[in-house]
């Protein structure tokens, strides 16, 4: 059987006059600590695509090695707030959070 992939995406966008601050920040502490969270396979960042993200020009796309990684998340954050508070508290600092979604392909949804 082929693997699958699965992606967490997040949408977000600099606050107003803090879009070089958020990008400093993002390329010196946020995208290492996001990339180490539980789970993820890999992270990239792209400018919003389809208006999904609507007024939101960022979209953050975490593979998953599986759709347990969202029960792992709440089950640290849970046991563990100062691993995720505190730098979540600063990207919204600097970032307004905007809609997310699961995205993903699997062998069988290919018809050929």
């Amino acid at each position: 059987m082929a693997d699958f992939r699965i992606f967490y995406v997040a949408t977000a966008a600099a606050r107003p006059g803090k879009r070089g601050e958020a990008a400093q920040w993002w390329r010196e502490k946020g995208q290492a600590h996001f990339e180490s969270l539980s789970g993820v396979k890999s992270l990239q960042v792209f400018a919003s695509q389809f208006l999904i993200g609507r007024k939101h020009g960022y979209e953050f796309w975490y593979e998953l090695e599986n759709y347990a990684v969202l029960d792992t998340w709440d089950a640290e954050l849970e046991a563990d707030p100062q691993k995720y508070g505190p730098p979540w508290m600063e990207f919204t600092e600097l970032f307004e959070p905007g809609p997310t979604r699961i995205m993903g392909d699997w062998p069988e949804s290919l018809l050929v």
